[in-house]
């Protein structure tokens, strides 16, 4: 029966123990072909062993190499010793590296003031010198044809945050990052993915500290694939789930989630860190961010709503004022136009008659044709007693200014539209009108302070009237 792996060649590291073993034992059953690479002396005996046990039960090629990725030969040695050994077995076949597993990893959990530098030097050179050198050595061997798999050992400390985990979880961070970078340079030779797994029942869980494990209990909690079961889990497992809030992965189950990747029906995925931690724990995880997004787009909107409303509310009330201001500069210059009409106080017999200007200021606001016409006749006696405004001495420069005032903020001539010509025309216009208003005020005298326009339109207080 043909295997769906079968005839490929895979290098896994870190193969002497955890998920590496996992990860191992899943490939050579899928009939992959494999290279066991390990670090220390005292991985030697169960590494060669696992790669004699693969052999025989699943009927592979399988080869066991010694190679440190935390030095710049190690990753290079491995590729070397292994291109060796399958060219002298397969010499009819071009030497070719289809699969690799980038598992290999250290884990050196401090607190902030206890991190030395040994311990950042030795975690990135493992986690990620390591990888780098190791894709590097690989890649003139990955297939031409898209048909290759790389496969990266992350973690979700990458992006939780968690105590004693500076450098561990950077380190994971920059594998990610290395992931994304990878996966569009080699995109003609291999897919390149990257996996996350949460807590895993491996000798690096265990020797995590009792308050780490007490800070990611909330965490484990919320993931339902992490709830420890009666019956299938082991007893020591159920009762140490209720006391960490849940159990941890097997490994089998992380080496599942890598043998997805490494399939063929895996190739329209690269570039993609994979949860495999237990379903949601990432959500959990990010829970701050999410309520943080969530509460800026809902604080957006509402803004941008009470912002449009308090905009019209302050849209109406300034031009309410602008055209409250316009209509008392109108009333002035009427004014000021039939002063300019009035006989002068030493002239009882003889009325000066008004100039052109200062009538056409006071028939343009008369209403009608018949008011239109300005009296060139003296005042009758009822009107002299009347009339508590004194006369204007007749000046040209003065009825050219009181003439201008008016014509600028002559009612029928302004714009009511909303309109952006439309409303900078009247903003120009009032702000010449009441320029005006000062030279007639320094002219006359006669220098009044603007009322303050009423609140709003239906809180204008009709005034006493007052006969002039």
């Amino acid at each position: 029966m043909s295997r769906s792996l079968d005839g490929k060649l895979g290098i896994v590291t870190g193969a002497s123990r955890g998920i590496g073993v996992a990860i191992a034992e899943h490939l050579a059953a899928k009939g992959c072909n494999l290279i066991l690479g390990y670090t220390s002396p005292s991985s030697q005996s169960p590494a060669e062993q696992l790669a004699t046990d693969l052999s025989t039960k699943h009927n592979i090629q399988t080869l066991a190499v010694q190679a440190d990725m935390g030095t710049p030969e190690g990753p290079q040695s491995l590729v070397a010793t292994a291109k060796a050994h399958f060219e002298k077995l397969n010499t009819s076949k071009k030497f070719q590296i289809d699969i690799l597993i980038n598992n290999a990893g250290v884990a050196q959990n401090n607190l902030l003031p206890a991190i030395t530098v040994s311990q950042f030097d030795v975690s990135y050179r493992v986690n990620v010198l390591g990888p780098l050198l190791l894709t590097q050595a690989v890649q003139p061997y990955l297939p031409q044809d898209r048909s290759g798999r790389i496969v990266n050992m992350s973690s979700v400390s990458s992006s939780a945050g968690f105590p004693e985990q500076s450098v561990y979880g950077g380190t994971k961070a920059a594998l990610e990052a290395m992931t994304r970078t990878w996966a569009r340079e080699l995109s003609e030779n291999a897919t390149v993915n990257a996996i996350n797994p949460g807590p895993v029942l491996t000798e690096m869980y265990a020797g995590n500290t009792p308050e780490f494990k007490r800070f990611i209990k909330g965490f484990i909690e919320h993931a339902p694939l992490m709830k420890a079961r009666q019956g299938i889990d082991s007893d020591e497992l159920v009762k140490a789930a209720e006391e960490e809030g849940g159990r941890p992965a097997y490994v089998g189950e992380i080496a599942g989630i890598v043998g997805m990747l490494v399939s063929a029906d895996s190739a329209w995925c690269t570039g993609q860190v994979v949860c495999a931690n237990g379903d949601p724990f990432d959500d959990v995880l990010t829970l701050e961010d999410q309520f943080f997004s969530e509460g800026f787009r809902q604080g957006t909107e509402d803004g941008i709503q009470a912002g449009k409303i308090e905009g019209r509310s302050v849209g109406l009330a300034k031009g309410y004022e602008k055209f409250y201001e316009s209509g008392r500069i109108h009333a002035r210059a009427v004014i000021w136009a039939n002063r300019l009409s009035l006989p002068q106080k030493n002239s009882s017999t003889t009325t000066k008659k008004p100039s052109s200007s200062s009538a056409a200021a006071s028939a343009s606001v008369s209403g009608s044709a018949e008011q239109a016409q300005l009296s060139t006749e003296p005042p009758s006696e009822s009107q002299n007693k009347t009339c508590s405004l004194p006369p204007l001495p007749p000046n040209a420069r003065l009825e050219k200014n009181v003439t201008t005032a008016f014509a600028l903020v002559e009612p029928d001539t302004l714009s009511k539209e909303n309109s952006d010509d439309a409303v900078n025309d009247f903003d120009d216009r009032l702000k010449r009108a009441q320029g005006k208003v000062k030279i007639i005020e320094r002219m006359t005298g006669e220098v009044v302070s603007a009322p303050e326009a009423p609140a709003a339109a239906g809180d204008i207080k009709v005034p006493e009237t007052k006969e002039i």
